[in-house]
């Protein structure tokens, strides 16, 4: 067993009350496979757009329980709510509630949702249940005001990056490492071209960053950058990420992007060697930013609150 340990702005917590055993959340797809026993606690929430005070909402409401007694109910936008757009991504947010310490959870559409509410099985089930609803999910469906607020807030803010600090963890991009243009190399800075393995998800703006990557449960130092590249005069936007102290093949692979600071615009140089020379600069910005901001003592978490 071993205890959540949560960044606060004066050092490291531990959560005493917030216990679990490591282990991933059993994931149902439909309430039939759910197990037959009697879940007295259920956390029912649009965990998509989960956020600071959801988090500690959900804090609050599990502290003191027994995981094995409570059922999360995951409520995720299907094709009704197709425009909503989401901050996690099914993997991520299953990461999230494990670490919250979630052994049990329900994921369904919207629509799905409704129609349980309407069924015997749904409420012949819960009657007696405690029922928290959160993160913007209420008995009607989704109120996607979670997402859009985060929207016109965080975009809103320009050139500040501060997504963190709405969010209680640092906002990922999961998916698989496909091929580029390799131009990276040519200049002495490979990258890790991601394509997030949601569409729907909501991607920083165009910039350079300085943040963590994550693959096969180790954390790197990484400085990011989205955009079309305009020094090379291309078109589509991508997102690439310069893993420092790394190397090897991991093309076809998973990785997650974990976003801290940014540090500047997407910008057209001159040459190449102008370009080479910038990033250069953007590498000891990076490392010191990254060095600067010790958020992984503790590397298999990326819950700040």
């Amino acid at each position: 067993m071993t205890k959540i340990l949560v960044l606060y702005p004066t050092g490291w917590f531990t959560l005493s009350s917030l216990i679990l055993i490591r282990k991933p959340v059993q994931i149902y797809q439909d309430f039939n496979q759910v197990p037959k026993k009697f879940f007295p606690h259920i956390i029912a929430g649009a965990f998509f757009q989960l956020k600071k005070d959801c988090l500690q909402q959900i804090k609050e409401i599990i502290s003191g329980q027994q995981n094995e007694n409570l059922l999360f109910l995951d409520v995720f936008p299907g094709q009704s709510l197709s425009e909503i757009k989401i901050l996690l991504s099914a993997k991520e947010r299953m990461l999230l509630l494990e670490q919250l310490g979630a052994q049990a959870c329900l994921s369904i559409t919207d629509y799905e949702f409704r129609e349980l509410l309407k069924s015997d099985i749904f409420s012949g089930s819960t009657d007696n249940a405690d029922i928290k609803w959160v993160c913007g999910l209420e008995k009607s469906g989704i109120n996607p005001s979670g997402s859009s607020d985060f929207l016109y807030d965080s975009f809103s803010q320009g050139k500040n990056f501060l997504w963190h600090q709405q969010l209680g963890y640092l906002y990922p991009l999961t998916g698989k490492v496909v091929y580029g243009n390799k131009i990276g190399r040519t200049l002495g800075f490979p990258t890790a071209n991601l394509r997030p393995d949601d569409s729907d998800k909501i991607v920083p703006p165009m910039g350079v960053y300085a943040g963590w990557v994550k693959h096969n449960g180790s954390w790197y130092k990484s400085m990011i950058n989205i955009g079309i590249r305009p020094t090379l005069d291309l078109e589509n936007v991508t997102i690439e990420a310069h893993i420092f102290d790394f190397s090897g093949n991991i093309y076809g692979q998973e990785i997650s992007i974990h976003f801290q600071t940014r540090i500047r615009d997407e910008m057209r140089f001159p040459s190449m060697e102008v370009l080479k020379s910038q990033l250069q600069k953007d590498q000891k910005t990076a490392l010191q930013l990254l060095d600067n901001k010790n958020m992984f003592s503790q590397m298999d978490k990326f819950i700040i609150l």
